[in-house]
């Protein structure tokens, strides 16, 4: 490959040698007479990759010419060759230091002089290389960065809009508490609830955990949250429906097709105003009831089911039971009870029954704080592998 070579030297003989030399191997050449005019070349001709200089030169010696080529601010590297008659161990260490490459003894012998031209060039041809590939490097690193800021403001957007679907975190419908928290595990969740007053009294809600993590289940969720709304709870009396027939109706329509197995658990309930909950219990963790009165112990309820989307030929059934005054039902996903304590155990069904137990005198809005930092402690840092996401509500009276 071509180069463009400076030859700097203040024997002209020398400098034709050379010159003729470099052209016949095909580079181009210029020549300069001492280390001044060669800076000047250099700072004219931007494109020099190889400069050969003699060493022992008037004014500014090679050592010298070495060290301000050094100093130049160059997108490419120039390769450096001295010409010396010295050969002492101190001489090479001085240039070396000094910056150079290569070097040449007089008098000169135009075979080694090739061969070592040629190794040059390839050196030269080697950093060309380099330094191309660590352009493309930089602009597809830049470009990574663009593109991840621009995944992050994204993420976060959604992240907003999310959480805009959800409802207040504490609200009162009539005698009815209700208290909801999400923990997500990433910016956006697959864990999405909702509850909605009825125009007959009754009060509809629902918890969903979709499988998966990140963009892909948050995409799902919020159009789950989009589809689930009161009116989708009533039928065309105004009556509330039966959870069953809402979940059945949810499989159907958004039936998984591989390699795409887009499923969800989920929990669809309707709270009458005799107190009577009526739910559907599709794949997801059992609710539990703590009762109002304190000699009883949390227990749950519900009959497991089939998640809902991975076959169109399942049947979902529903499940009754009627609250109190002071008893208490809490919805949640299994990121509670699977979260992993650093040695690998799950926290579990058992020890949630004992915390709800433990603190059923809480006030739910604590309660949701108090779980996070349960979960918290136990596997020992405030980043959670899974969403959590709890619906709770209190019979007041």
């Amino acid at each position: 490959m071509p180069m463009n070579v400076l030859v700097v030297d203040d024997d002209p003989i020398i400098r034709k040698l050379l010159k003729f030399s470099l052209k016949e191997l095909g580079h181009q050449v210029l020549l300069a007479e001492h280390g001044k005019e060669a800076l000047e070349l250099l700072d004219e001709n931007r494109s020099v990759e190889l400069v050969v200089s003699d060493w022992m030169m008037p004014g500014m010696n090679g050592i010298d010419l070495c060290r301000r080529i050094r100093g130049l601010e160059r997108p490419h590297y120039i390769h450096v060759v001295l010409l010396t008659a010295r050969q002492t161990r101190d001489d090479f260490l001085e240039a070396m230091e000094a910056g150079a490459d290569d070097f040449l003894s007089k008098p000169l012998d135009t075979t080694t002089l090739r061969a070592r031209l040629r190794a040059a060039e390839r050196i030269t041809r080697l950093q060309g290389d380099l330094r191309r590939n660590n352009e493309l490097l930089s602009n597809a690193n830049h470009k990574l960065t663009q593109a991840y800021e621009q995944l992050r403001a994204d993420m976060e957007a959604a992240a907003k809009l999310q959480k805009s679907l959800l409802p207040q975190p504490f609200c009162r419908i009539g005698d009815v508490q209700f208290a909801t928290a999400l923990f997500p595990s990433a910016s956006v969740s697959g864990d999405v609830y909702n509850y909605f007053e009825l125009s007959d009294g009754s009060v509809a809600m629902y918890a969903i955990d979709v499988a998966g993590h990140g963009a892909r289940a948050a995409l799902m969720s919020v159009t789950l949250s989009r589809v689930l709304t009161a009116e989708s709870f009533v039928d065309a009396s105004a009556h509330a429906r039966m959870p069953d027939a809402i979940v059945t109706e949810l499989n159907q329509k958004f039936q998984a097709t591989y390699p795409n197995l887009d499923y969800f658990t989920m929990i669809g309930a309707i709270l009458t105003p005799a107190r009577t909950m009526r739910f559907c219990q599709a794949g997801h963790p059992h609710p539990i009831i703590v009762p109002g009165d304190p000699d009883k112990a949390p227990f749950l309820v519900g009959s497991g089911g089939f998640p809902v989307a991975l076959m169109d030929d399942v049947n979902f059934y529903c499940s009754e039971i009627s609250l109190s005054q002071g008893d208490r039902m809490l919805l949640h996903s299994d990121g509670i009870t699977e979260c992993t304590a650093p040695d690998g155990e799950l926290y579990g069904e058992e020890r949630f029954r004992m915390l709800l137990a433990k603190h059923r005198r809480a006030p739910l809005e604590s309660l949701m704080d108090i779980i996070r930092t349960v979960l918290v402690d136990w596997q020992e840092s405030d980043e959670f592998r899974d969403d959590v996401s709890i619906l709770a509500f209190e019979i007041l009276k």
